[in-house]
């Protein structure tokens, strides 16, 4: 089963969610209540929405990238990933100007997933004008990872070319 689990300040009945939704019979997770993100609730409502499931393929977007990264490392029902323009940041990273508190980010950094390899297939579409996560730190974890990637010219949000992530995506699922 295809389940969508949206960017920090997005949810799961976003433009992204409802399209997937529509052309891919995504099941969007919802998995934050209320402003307040602690890593470790998403998380286990994530576990939660994928639990009775076998065949998980998780496609997930910014934050939501970072999150389905952590449960396919745990996870051995998780059998794919698709990520867009995920939220990883190296160990050794320094960031300024966050656009997250304090201690999402320190999760982020210290979540495993630059030292262990996730035990499934990762695939990852990566925009090359993206303003919120470096390059360098998408292309790092890209290639710890063994990740298929795929570039497209927009922005974070993939505004230019959101009509056509569903035929993207499409050609990462077997």
């Amino acid at each position: 089963m295809l389940y969508y689990v949206h960017g920090y300040a997005s949810g799961p009945d976003s433009r992204k969610g409802l399209l997937f939704k529509k052309k891919l019979g995504v099941i969007p997770i919802k998995y934050m209540e209320g402003e307040e993100v602690e890593v470790n609730k998403c998380l286990e409502n994530i576990r939660k929405s994928i639990r009775n499931d076998n065949h998980v393929v998780l496609i997930g977007s910014s934050f939501g990238g970072f999150l389905s990264a952590k449960i396919a490392l745990e996870n051995r029902n998780v059998k794919s990933i698709i990520l867009l323009n995920p939220a990883v940041i190296p160990p050794d990273a320094t960031v300024s100007n966050p656009s997250m508190p304090g201690d999402v980010i320190r999760d982020i950094q210290s979540s495993g997933l630059f030292e262990k390899r996730i035990p499934c297939d990762v695939y990852i579409v990566m925009s090359t004008r993206d303003e919120l996560i470096p390059r360098e730190w998408v292309l790092e974890f890209a290639m710890f990872q063994e990740a298929t990637v795929k570039f497209i010219e927009d922005d974070h949000k993939i505004s230019r070319n959101l009509d056509r992530l569903p035929s993207i995506i499409s050609t990462f699922l077997n």
